[in-house]
């Protein structure tokens, strides 16, 4: 249980604030600028815990392993993670869904830990969906403006091309090596 909570620290502690904001959404009025700062300290610890206690392994008969770079990159995605959260906070002083940006942020940062820590082409899938999806949500975040929804469509429309290659890449693997997986 141990060796599952320190592989998958950083994946949980952006679980947790998510559903942090999550319950700050649905029970409480803060203002923005409260999110605001209680979100970018809660970025600042993920970013300090990804430093301490790493190991490497694997999980889940190898579906999810980690390592030592892959610890690195997973820091380096937290970093930029804080400094978007950070460029984006006088713009988002004066936004109404604030905890739903900061929700879309993280899910699309936890689908992007999962593609990093992937060891299978299906869980890089799973990765993948987590962090596209969002990141169309977030390209659509200014509902009032035409180029707003546009760029979200397109996004969407490329995304689903590229995860039918996927697929297709898969199964074209699956039936070449003629093992059964299923």
């Amino acid at each position: 249980m141990i060796d599952f909570l320190l592989l998958m620290k950083q994946e949980l502690i952006i679980t947790v604030i998510i559903f942090t904001l999550l319950l700050l959404k649905i029970g409480t009025e803060m203002s923005n600028t409260a999110i605001l700062n209680l979100a970018n300290g809660l970025l600042l610890f993920n970013l300090a815990a990804g430093f301490m206690g790493n190991q490497a392994g694997m999980l889940f008969d190898g579906m999810f392993f980690t390592n030592p770079l892959i610890v690195l990159q997973k820091n380096i995605l937290s970093l930029g993670t804080l400094i978007v959260s950070l460029q984006s906070s006088s713009w988002l002083k004066k936004h109404e869904h604030v905890p739903e940006f900061y929700i879309l942020l993280l899910s699309n940062l936890l689908g992007m830990f999962f593609m990093i820590s992937t060891g299978n082409l299906l869980m890089f899938y799973v990765g993948l969906e987590l962090s596209s999806i969002p990141l169309a949500a977030m390209a659509n975040f200014d509902l009032g403006k035409r180029k707003s929804s546009e760029a979200a469509m397109k996004f969407i429309v490329s995304s689903v091309f590229c995860i039918g290659l996927i697929i297709v890449w898969y199964f074209v693997g699956i039936w070449r090596n003629r093992h059964t997986y299923f």
